[in-house]
């Protein structure tokens, strides 16, 4: 049997390299802002970042609605997310992004957000461990999900942004936190849990939407 150059999945192989997986401060720009909907119907933002560094983190998928209407944890992100790029609103319209398709990746064109595309953002990402879909595999899988979101200039929060802050002063602690414990563990009887405060957390008491800070 004779080996064959395959194009792209020699790309492929730089690509799962370059893929973040360590938690820590990473700042960069939106590659893929996608509206996605499950199948109960809760919507969400699928968001794709590539870092100054190169690195990729791909699928930091943000539920935030129900399909009847009740908003969930996510939407918090979202919403700094949207403070912290300067986007006041993001209306739904198609974009293009790069998706892992038939073993690399693939540019495509799907429902998005075209006003987060290209967007510099800060982010701190936590790595995520998990026991395979459904538990039926039994294999450890790992991820990194956003644990904060800060302006990729300034380096301050949303909630630092309202207060009309000049000196960034949350984003220290938030990662000191997380690198006091880095990784979450949710597989079944995993131990290790994440310290401090959540992004959720930082913007859960911003103010009303006539208060827009940019």
């Amino acid at each position: 049997m004779s080996l064959k150059l395959n194009s792209q999945l020699a790309r492929a192989a730089d690509e799962i390299a370059a893929g973040i997986r360590e938690s820590g401060k990473y700042v960069g720009i939106i590659t893929r802002a996608e509206k996605l909907k499950a199948g109960t119907g809760t919507v969400g933002l699928g968001l794709s970042f590539k870092a100054d560094s190169g690195q990729t983190a791909d699928y930091l998928d943000l539920y935030h609605t129900k399909g009847d209407g009740e908003t969930l944890s996510g939407l918090k992100t979202v919403n700094a997310i949207l403070c912290c790029t300067k986007v006041s609103e993001a209306t739904e319209g198609p974009i293009q992004c790069e998706k892992w398709q038939d073993g690399g990746r693939q540019r495509v064109t799907v429902t998005g957000y075209p006003a987060l595309m290209g967007k510099r953002v800060g982010l701190l990402l936590q790595q995520v461990l998990e026991t395979g879909k459904d538990g039926k595999d039994g294999k450890d899988r790992e991820k990194v999900q956003i644990f904060a979101v800060f302006n990729a200039d300034t380096e301050l929060t949303a909630s630092e942004m309202y207060d009309k802050k000049t000196k960034p002063e949350r984003l220290p602690n938030m990662l000191d936190a997380l690198l006091a414990r880095p990784v979450r563990d949710n597989r079944k009887g995993g131990k290790v849990k994440p310290a401090g405060r959540s992004a959720a957390d930082d913007y859960s008491s911003m103010p009303p939407d006539d208060d827009i800070p940019f």
